[in-house]
């Protein structure tokens, strides 16, 4: 989820910062109920698709 600034965004899956042009440049995008997702890596963009309820889960706390 994007932060207020809208230029970094921290990754769901693992609690990474990220710019968010640069993840959407590499692919490192996704949307989930009409709300975009930017990801540091493959993996994480790969684990969330796979099950985005997990990470948006209210006790979950991402972790690297």
């Amino acid at each position: 989820m994007a932060t207020d600034a809208a230029q970094e965004a921290t990754d769901p899956v693992c609690g990474m910062t990220v710019t968010v042009e640069h993840a959407s440049q590499a692919g490192l995008t996704t949307e989930h109920n009409s709300t975009p997702y930017y990801f540091c890596g493959k993996g994480c963009l790969l684990e969330f698709r796979d099950n985005p309820d997990r990470y948006l889960a209210a006790g979950y706390e991402p972790r690297m």
